[in-house]
């Protein structure tokens, strides 16, 4: 398991108070109970954890913690050290 993957684990249970015991990384976010208030909200830790911005568009088709932790990988790869956060626009 990756350590984003692990991160993201953690901050699920911590911000939607599930059970990591609870968390299948593959299984889909409503799977897991969240409606699109929960996910956005979740996304907005997500990005305020990492210091990265993701497109809105882009969140809503990423639907398991697998998904998202190879989306923040992918956002922290880009960002330079020194600069803004980064954002990815919708494919």
């Amino acid at each position: 398991m990756s350590n984003t993957l692990e991160s993201l684990r953690q901050l699920a249970c911590r911000e939607l108070g599930l059970q990591e015991s609870d968390l299948d990384s593959h299984a889909t976010f409503a799977d897991l109970g969240l409606d699109s208030l929960m996910l956005v909200d979740f996304m907005f830790a997500v990005e305020d954890h990492y210091l990265i911005q993701i497109d809105h568009d882009t969140a809503m088709k990423t639907p398991t913690l697998a998904g998202l932790a190879t989306l923040v990988d992918s956002l922290l790869a880009a960002t330079p050290v020194s600069t803004a956060p980064a954002t990815v626009a919708a494919a």
